[in-house]
C-alpha cells in the first residue's frame, strides 16, 4: 500500500475511534456540543437585581437564572440547547432594585454550528460587560458594576477632567469642574444646589454654621461602602459666598450657580393632603434656573423657603425616597427663619430623605422612637444632644431596638457615640406628654418616668403613639442611596415631581420635646401646728411634714422621706412625727429626667410632756 493511502486510512481509524469515545462518554460530548455554555453573573454594584422577564426562542436555561441576585454576590447557569435544532437563544431582562424600573440585559446567541455572541446592556448610573464564552469549555462572566468607583452615580471621569452637559432645555451646553469642586473618584461626593428666598424683612439663606454641621457630619461619619476610609465629601453650593471647602474657608466664587429668589409666602398647595410641586418646578425649570446649569445628572437641588402651603407650618419637604429636590421652609420657626440647629437639622433630615431615609429609617412610623438616634427622627430632627452639648445633628449609626412590652431601666442604650436619650413621660404639663432627655451620663433610663429605676421590667409607650409594639432600629448610614430622583441619571428632564404627603415636623412637633434638664427639683418642708412650746422650742405632742416639690423643665416624678433612719417611703401626703424626743426628717425630689435633688434634713423636736398642755400660748 502506498505511504499516502496508509497515512489516511490511520486518519480515518482515528477519526473513528474519537468518534466512538464520545458515543460512549456523553458528558464530554456535551461540552464538545455547539449551542451549551457556564454562565457567571457577577453583581459587583451596589444594588440587588431581580429577574424580570425573559425572551427564550431556543434552548433552555439550568437552573434558570436567580430571581435575586444580591449586590456583591455572584450567581451562575447553564445554558444548553435541550430540544432545539438551532442551539441556544435568550435574552434576560433583570430589575436594579432602588433604580425605579431601570433594567439590565444580558443575553446569548449559541448555534450549534458557528460562533457564540453575547449582548448586554445597562440603564445610567452602571456598566456592564462580559468576557470568554468563545467556546463550550470556557464559561462566559458578565460583569455588573456602577459608573464610579465610589457608586456615587457621578462617573469617575466627569470628577477627574470635568463634563459638559446639555440642559435640555434649549439654553447652552454648561462645562462642569467637579475637579475644581473638590470631587475625589477614592470617595462618595454629594452635591447640592441650595438657592434661598429672601425679602427686605429677612433672608432664608442657611446659616454657614448650619452648612458646616451638616458638611461635617457626612465628612465624619461611618460611610465606608467602596472606599478606603469612612466619610462621604459633601458639596453644598449656597452662592458665591458660600463656604465650597472649610478646610481652607475657599468660597465657590465663580462655581456658584446658586442664588436668591424672590421671597413668596407659600412655595405651593396642598390638595388632599399632598403638596404640589408645580410652584417648586416652576422655578427650577425658569430660564437661567437649576435646569439651565445642566446640573441635575450631579445635585440636588434644594430651595430654602419660607412656608409651603397656606396654614402649612411643616419644616420642609423631599420629592421622593430616594429623590434629588428638596425644600428647608423654617417661615413658622424661630425669628422666621429658624435657628442655626433648626436649620441644620432640617436641611440634614430632607436630604436624608433624598437619600433613601424615612422617619423610622426604612419606614415612616412609628416615629419618635427613643433609641434611634438620627434627625429623621422627630424627636432629634433638631438636634442631638451628647452631655452638656447640644445641637448635634447626625444618621443613626446602629440598629437598636426596644421592645416597650419588655423594657429594662437598670441599662441604657449602648450608642456610639453616647447620645442623650429622649422619651415620651405622659402628663409631664399636667394634660398631655412630653419628651424628657435623659443625660448620656446615666447608666440607666426611669422609662416609665416615676422616679425609680425599677430591677424588673416594665411596660411603657415609650415614644407617645399610645401603643406598645416592638420598636425596630435602623442603620442609616449604611443604607444611604447616593443615586435618586435625577442624581446619576443622565438625561433627566424637568417634570414635575409627583404629589408628596405633607407629613414632616412642625413647630408644634418641636414645643413636644423638652429641653435637657440638667437641674434637680426644690423641696420645701412646712409644719403645723406652728405653735411650739415658749421655752425650748419644742413642738407640741406632734407635728404635721407637708412637702411640696418643684421642677423648672421635666417636673417632679417623685418626693421620698425617710423618717428616723426607718428607710425611703414614698410621698403621698403629710407625715405625721410624734412621740418624745428629737426626731430627724430626711426628704428629696427626683424629676422626669432623673436628677435626684441632695438630701434635706428637718429636725423635729417633740415634748410630750402634759405638764407643757397647762402653759399658755407663747406670746405672739
Amino acid at each position: 500500500m502506498p505511504r499516502r493511502s496508509r497515512f489516511a486510512a490511520l486518519f480515518v481509524l482515528a477519526l473513528a475511534l474519537l468518534t466512538f469515545i464520545a458515543a460512549i462518554t456523553p458528558a464530554a460530548a456535551a461540552r464538545r456540543a455547539g449551542g451549551t455554555v457556564t454562565v457567571f453573573f457577577d453583581n459587583k454594584s451596589d444594588r440587588d437585581v431581580t429577574a424580570a422577564s425573559a425572551n427564550q426562542p431556543d434552548g433552555c436555561v439550568i437552573p434558570f437564572v436567580p430571581s435575586t441576585i444580591p449586590a456583591g454576590s455572584s450567581a451562575s447557569w447553564t445554558v444548553a440547547p435541550c430540544d432545539s435544532t438551532y442551539g441556544a437563544r435568550a435574552t434576560v431582562n433583570l430589575f436594579v432594585q432602588g433604580e425605579g424600573n431601570a433594567t439590565l440585559q444580558v443575553g446569548w446567541d449559541l448555534p450549534l454550528t458557528g460562533q457564540n455572541t453575547f449582548t448586554e446592556s445597562a440603564p445610567t448610573g452602571y456598566v456592564i460587560s462580559h468576557t470568554g464564552g468563545t467556546d463550550p469549555e470556557t464559561p462566559v462572566r458578565f460583569a455588573f458594576d456602577c459608573n464610579s468607583k465610589t457608586c456615587d452615580g457621578i462617573p469617575d471621569a466627569w470628577k477627574l477632567n470635568g463634563v459638559t452637559l446639555n440642559p435640555g432645555d434649549g439654553s447652552p451646553a454648561k462645562f462642569i469642574d467637579l475637579k475644581k469642586m473638590g470631587a475625589d473618584v477614592n470617595k462618595p461626593d454629594v452635591f447640592i444646589q441650595l438657592d434661598w428666598m429672601a425679602d427686605t424683612a429677612h433672608s432664608h439663606a442657611i446659616a454657614p454654621a448650619a452648612i458646616k454641621q451638616v458638611v461635617d457630619a457626612f465628612k465624619n461619619s461611618p460611610y465606608s461602602k467602596r472606599q478606603t476610609g469612612t466619610g462621604i465629601n459633601l458639596h453644598i453650593d449656597a452662592g458665591p459666598d458660600s463656604i465650597m471647602d472649610f478646610a481652607t474657608n475657599t468660597t465657590w466664587g465663580t462655581l456658584s450657580q446658586a442664588k436668591k429668589l424672590t421671597e413668596t409666602a407659600n412655595l405651593g398647595t396642598k390638595v388632599d393632603g399632598m403638596y404640589q410641586w408645580d410652584a417648586f418646578t416652576a422655578l427650577k425649570n425658569a430660564v437661567g434656573g437649576f435646569r439651565s446649569t445642566a446640573r441635575a445628572p450631579i445635585f440636588h437641588y434644594a430651595i430654602s423657603a419660607h412656608k409651603l402651603e397656606v396654614g402649612t407650618n411643616s419644616s420642609g419637604i423631599s420629592a421622593g425616597t430616594p429623590g434629588s429636590d428638596f425644600i428647608v421652609s423654617l417661615g413658622g420657626f424661630t425669628n422666621q427663619v429658624g435657628t442655626v440647629s433648626e436649620q441644620a437639622g432640617t436641611l440634614m433630615h430632607e436630604l436624608g430623605h433624598n437619600l433613601g431615609l424615612r422617619h423610622s429609617g426604612d419606614s415612616d412610623l412609628p416615629n419618635h422612637e427613643p433609641q434611634y438616634f438620627s434627625v429623621m427622627n422627630y424627636t432629634y430632627q433638631f438636634g442631638l444632644a451628647s452631655g452638656t452639648t447640644t445641637g448635634l445633628v447626625d444618621y443613626s449609626r446602629q440598629n437598636l431596638s426596644l421592645n416597650e412590652t419588655t423594657l429594662f431601666e437598670n441599662t441604657y442604650p449602648p450608642t456610639t457615640p453616647r447620645y442623650d436619650v429622649s422619651h415620651y413621660c405622659p402628663g409631664v404639663d399636667g394634660t398631655v406628654g412630653k419628651f424628657v432627655t435623659v443625660p448620656s451620663t446615666r447608666t440607666s433610663v426611669d422609662w416609665d418616668c416615676n422616679g425609680r429605676i425599677a430591677t424588673e421590667s416594665v411596660s411603657v409607650d415609650v415614644n407617645g403613639d399610645t401603643q406598645k409594639t416592638s420598636l425596630a432600629g435602623h442603620d442609616d448610614w449604611s443604607a444611604l442611596q447616593l443615586r435618586g430622583g435625577s442624581v446619576g441619571h443622565q438625561g433627566a428632564t424637568g417634570g414635575v415631581s409627583a404629589p408628596t404627603l405633607d407629613n414632616e415636623a412642625t413647630p408644634e412637633d418641636e414645643a413636644m420635646d423638652l429641653p435637657v434638664d440638667s437641674t434637680p427639683p426644690v423641696t420645701t418642708a412646712t409644719t403645723r401646728p406652728v405653735q411650739v412650746h415658749h421655752k425650748g422650742g419644742d413642738h407640741r405632742d406632734e407635728a404635721v411634714v407637708t412637702l411640696t416639690a418643684t421642677d423648672d423643665i421635666s417636673g417632679v416624678a417623685l418626693t421620698e422621706y425617710n423618717l428616723d433612719g426607718a428607710g425611703w417611703t414614698t410621698y403621698t401626703g403629710p407625715v405625721t412625727v410624734s412621740g418624745q424626743g428629737r426626731h430627724e426628717l430626711l426628704f428629696r425630689s427626683v424629676d422626669r429626667a432623673q436628677n435626684q435633688e441632695a438630701d434635706q434634713l428637718l429636725v423635729l423636736p417633740i415634748d410630750c410632756d402634759p405638764e407643757w398642755k397647762q402653759e399658755p400660748p407663747a406670746a405672739s
